[in-house]
């Protein structure tokens, strides 16, 4: 529900725990519903400034003795002031009356003049629910008659939701007062029904003072088709000073199931509630009838006895007792579904045909529609009636309306009947009445989501829902001693039906052969098929179960073929067999007739069975219940196809475990042994499975060098490379040949002819890397011109050699072996277009001179003699 009108239904004097109770606080008037603007909100619209006085009559203020002093005045919060704080300034007033209606002037200087201020002080407004009671700053003596209460309150700290008070609506213009968001106003010319509930406190004075504070039976209109006896709930309150003990509680049925029955309460403490059920409290009549319970006189006689006024009935089930509304209930603007709870019970088809409301007379319910709902436990809904427009006609009154189904059988089930509200926005209404009670059982009703769903029980703070559902019946389960419908030739039929009715009538093959008040028939001995059927009743309430049959049965003869193993036996009935053949024997069948079985028994063999296994060592092998953990030579016996003896014989023998060492240096920075992944140098093992599946246990030494790398690309005639570490070093290959270029190691390298290369580098740790190969198509003439343009001479020579530059300045030479080894570097200063260096120390054989000129590198060979 997403707003819904309280019926409060609240013991007069409140409860409190413990062996003693110096204090008692009545409420009054008994909040039969709820307000927002008839007692200080919290909020500034409206609301900064409030002024209001109330009537509280005589007969609300029964239960307070005369010439009480009131300590205390307090309110019930229905729901707090949110998110708050929210509070400010109250003055409170008392004034006793003879007035049974609120005859104030309008004028609030004309109102507070004859009345006594108890309080002026601060009030804070909770943010939850609970109760806000003030310690008046002098006490009043109450005169027993009754009550003028106001109250002239400032707020001075809102909060944006309004706190929600209980209140009662019982007497037309019983709150006269004023609400603005500014000053105070100087009249009191609103008025209202609605008055806040107050709590009035005061010492207690009873010293033996008992209070039947609740009663209730099961339902207000019970069934008596479906549950012929019922429970009586009633609560009975100490409101004395100290604990009490002995006290008879007697319930008293007047009318239609007259009846009388006393439990007696042992102790109850001060403040202390007590709840005494009377059980199985007959209702087989039809009719009205009174439940009354009462307890001895006491300091208080005129609460000592409380009524449930109660209709039984055979086709209505419903918890309101008469047409007398408290108020109404519904969502508001919202939608939503509410409904009773019944147990049906699982032995009598029952059908829920139609459901009943009785409309509020409230003219807002008007024009809009509700829905007829039945749901089964789990609140799925299983019928509905047509869509219901409510009429200015309907209000005040009982209407009924069918289901659309209206024969679905819900014996055995939990049902929930009641209706589905249609949301209207502009103008919230509450269309379902209500009936307060002194007692509520808070399983009676629940509301759903709109579609069904999870109930959630309304507890006791609505009263009971005014909706109730019309039954109808079928057939009911007869129980008989017939299993499965038949009877052994000769034997009596017993038919019992349920207990608890007026009037049994029992018909064998259509005719009545027992009508009375007695419960069950028993036939004679039957040799033939017989039908038979009942019909009870409770006064008017009349149900017939279906027709059934009892089938007779004679011996039944049964061939069944068995099989025994060697050594073994077989029993058949009051007999052991031991060897095959053929056995006959007389048992009782399922339904107790006798039952000729004849056995054939045939002779069943035993088998053998061998096989290998192997285990590896520290294994096992589990075989039959053994865990086997060496060679050797077992056996088992195990049930076989046919369940006799098969011996099985296991050879198990033992493989061997092995191992291996490898010896292994990467250049990586990690190596993946098995599902190790080894970043470090060291000794590692892994254990695999062999052939034999054993264990292999893997050992490797593992050197990791740290990998080098290198990139090479072309920049105009050069190649340059670049290698990791910078401690690498450098040896340029022609890709064509795979031979190493003499004297090409350094990162740089300038073909003098086309072709294909590649540059390797080598660590220190001995790791390689070869960049990609480089095609090289683009030297030029000019580049062989350059060549031609030096002479070498005298070659080959023996001491010393010349190189002559013809026009291009030789800066710096390079002289290298065929192994690319550099035999001699110079720089020529200044630069010079001759130069000439000794072959002292040279060895014999072929070397390549690299010239670096002002127009490039030139490259030529030359030999020592």
């Amino acid at each position: 529900m997403k707003k819904i009108t309280l019926l409060f239904i609240s013991t007069v004097l409140s409860s409190l725990a413990g062996f003693a109770q110096p204090e008692l606080t009545v409420t009054a008037p008994q909040n039969n519903t709820a307000t927002a603007f008839r007692a200080p909100n919290g909020t500034a619209a409206d609301h900064t400034t409030l002024r209001g006085v109330i009537i509280v009559t005589q007969a609300e203020l029964a239960s307070i003795p005369s010439g009480t002093l009131f300590t205390k005045l307090g309110f019930i919060i229905n729901s707090g002031a949110t998110p708050g704080p929210a509070g400010g300034n109250i003055q409170l007033y008392l004034e006793n009356t003879a007035d049974v209606t609120n005859t104030k002037p309008t004028s609030w200087a004309a109102i507070v003049p004859p009345m006594t201020s108890v309080y002026n002080g601060a009030y804070s407004i909770p943010a939850a629910a609970g109760t806000v009671d003030i310690t008046l700053t002098s006490a009043f003596n109450y005169t027993g008659g009754s009550l003028y209460v106001a109250w002239d309150y400032t707020g001075s700290t809102f909060t944006t939701t309004a706190a929600v008070y209980a209140a009662s609506n019982t007497i037309a213009g019983g709150w006269r007062g004023s609400l603005t968001s500014a000053m105070p106003a100087a009249d009191a010319t609103t008025a209202s029904s609605f008055r806040p509930s107050v709590r009035f406190s005061f010492a207690n004075p009873f010293t033996n003072e008992l209070n039947v504070t609740g009663v209730a039976g099961e339902k207000g209109k019970f069934n008596n088709t479906i549950k012929t006896n019922q429970r009586v709930t009633s609560v009975i309150t100490n409101t004395s000073s100290g604990p009490l003990t002995n006290i008879p509680v007697t319930l008293t049925v007047t009318g239609a199931n007259p009846y009388t029955a006393t439990q007696t309460i042992s102790s109850i403490n001060a403040g202390a509630s007590a709840t005494v059920l009377f059980n199985n409290v007959p209702t087989i009549s039809l009719g009205a009838q009174l439940l009354t319970i009462t307890i001895p006189n006491d300091q208080q006689p005129a609460n000592n006895s409380l009524s449930f006024d109660q209709l039984v009935m055979c086709d209505t089930i419903g918890y309101a007792r008469n047409s007398v509304q408290s108020g109404g209930v519904g969502f508001n603007t919202g939608a939503g579904l509410i409904a009773n709870r019944h147990v049906i019970p699982s032995n009598i088809q029952t059908y829920v045909n139609s459901v009943s409301n009785y409309f509020p007379t409230a003219a807002s319910n008007s024009g809009n529609t509700i829905k007829g709902i039945l749901m089964n436990g789990s609140g799925t809904i299983i019928d509905s009636t047509a869509l219901i427009t409510i009429t200015a006609g309907m209000l005040g009154t009982k209407q009924t309306f069918p289901f659309i189904n209206g024969a679905i059988d819900v014996a055995g089930d939990t049902i929930y009947v009641g209706f589905r509200q249609t949301a209207n926005a502009t103008t919230g209404y509450f269309p379902f009445a209500n009936q307060a009670n002194s007692y509520v059982d808070p399983n009676a009703a629940a509301t759903f989501p709109l579609f069904g769903g999870t109930p959630a029980p309304l507890g006791n703070g609505l009263g009971y829902m005014m909706i109730d559902a019309a039954l109808s019946f079928g057939n009911f389960v007869v129980p008989t001693n017939a299993s499965s419908g038949t009877l052994c030739a000769n034997s009596a039929l017993t038919i019992s039906p349920t207990v608890g009715y007026t009037n049994y009538d029992f018909f064998i093959n259509g005719s009545s052969v027992q009508n009375g008040s007695t419960p069950s028939y028993t036939t004679g001995p039957l040799t033939a098929t017989t039908t038979y059927n009942v019909s009870i009743s409770n006064g008017s309430c009349v149900l017939n179960s279906g027709l059934d049959s009892v089938q007779i049965t004679t011996s039944l003869i049964n061939n069944i073929s068995a099989g025994i193993c060697p050594g073994q036996s077989y029993v058949f009935g009051s007999q052991t067999l031991t060897t095959a053949g053929n056995y006959s024997d007389t048992l009782l069948s399922a339904s107790g007739c006798d039952s000729i079985v004849n056995l054939s028994l045939g002779a069943l063999a035993a088998t053998s069975s061998s096989l290998s296994a192997a285990i590896c060592p520290g294994g096992s092998y589990a075989f039959g219940g053994n865990i086997l953990t060496a060679a050797g030579t077992y056996t088992d016996v195990v049930p076989n196809a046919a369940g006799c003896d098969s011996t099985i014989t296991l050879t198990l023998t033992q493989n061997s475990a092995t191992s291996s060492t490898l010896n292994l240096t990467e250049c990586a920075t990690s190596y993946q042994f098995g599902n190790q992944t080894l970043t470090a140098s060291g000794t590692y093992t892994r254990t695999i499975p062999n052939a034999a599946g054993c264990d292999s246990v893997i050992t490797l030494n593992l050197t990791l060098n740290a990998p080098v790398s290198v990139t090479a690309s072309q920049s105009g005639g050069d190649l340059v490379a670049v290698g990791t570490p910078a401690t690498v070093t450098y040896q340029w290959i022609d890709c064509g040949t795979g031979n190493a270029i003499p004297g090409a190691t350094s990162a740089t390298y300038s073909p003098t002819i086309n072709g294909s290369y590649a540059v390797v580098v080598t660590g220190t740790n001995g790791c390689t890397d070869q960049a990609a190969c480089i095609t090289v198509n683009d030297v030029s003439i000019k580049e062989l011109a350059l060549s031609s343009s030096v002479t070498l001479y005298p070659n080959p020579a023996t001491t010393e050699v010349h190189a002559v530059s013809n026009g291009s300045s030789i800066e710096s030479y390079k002289v290298f072996d065929l192994n690319g080894r550099v035999i001699l570097s110079t720089i020529v200063e200044g630069g010079s277009t001759q130069i000439e260096f000794s072959l002292e120390g040279f060895e014999q054989g072929a070397y390549i001179i690299e010239l670096n000129t002002v127009n490039g590198k030139v490259s030529k060979s030359f030999v020592k003699k």
